[in-house]
């Protein structure tokens, strides 16, 4: 006995045009549409499709002139695009990093500021946190002003109050000098009163330098 198999060819157009995702976006049927086309993407696909058709409304784009398959391709494209501006945008942060990073540490380099005491005083009716700043000019130059901020962290490097710190008086190259500063004591202020009742020993002292004038007129910033 022989026995005959047959082979049912079907034309490869009625393949193509039996895909979900070569099917026209129709909101009547999106729903359909998209459950059948479940089968055939993986997740992220699903979800950049679903994604792009929201975008592309959005836009005022007419998706009722596109197939699935061109919407996808369409938020692959635009994905794309902004894979590269976020990694332009890492580079150019990174950059501005490093070149703050580089000035703070000239800046550092040439003036330091060390807070070495730190105490309170009532007089009269006015109250005040006093502290003892130690300013060390480690230059070849002479120094008329320093600007700057110092922060007061707890030793977790949480921040608890920040000063703003100006010292105008002249520092001959290679010098240091001390100085005495008060600020307001307000007894109704978390950081203050954090601050009046934390122990030198116990703070943190960063000191952030944003300008140094020199005796010449040049700067530093």
């Amino acid at each position: 006995m022989t026995i005959k198999h047959s082979v049912i060819l079907v034309p490869a157009f009625l393949i193509s045009c039996s895909s979900p995702m070569k099917k026209k976006f129709n909101e009547d049927t999106a729903k359909e549409d998209i459950e059948a086309i479940r089968e055939s993407l993986d997740s992220s696909d699903l979800q950049l499709l679903a994604g792009s058709m929201i975008r592309l409304k959005f836009q005022d784009k007419k998706l009722e002139e596109m197939t699935y398959a061109e919407i996808l391709e369409d938020g692959k494209k635009w994905k794309a695009e902004q894979g590269k501006i976020e990694a332009e945008q890492k580079a150019l942060a990174a950059k501005a990093a490093k070149k703050e990073a580089e000035r703070i540490k000239k800046l550092s380099e040439t003036v330091i500021v060390s807070c070495f005491e730190k105490g309170f005083l009532e007089l009269d009716y006015d109250e005040y946190i006093t502290y003892k700043f130690v300013i060390q000019n480690k230059s070849i130059q002479d120094i008329r002003a320093v600007k700057g901020e110092i922060i007061f962290t707890n030793i977790f490097d949480e921040e608890i109050k920040s000063l703003s710190f100006v010292y105008d008086k002249p520092i001959s190259a290679g010098n240091e000098v001390t100085w005495n500063a008060n600020t307001d004591y307000n007894q109704f202020m978390k950081d203050d009163k954090t601050l009046k009742n934390k122990d030198l020993k116990d703070l943190k002292v960063i000191w952030k330098p944003e300008k140094i004038i020199f005796e010449d007129g040049s700067t530093l910033e």
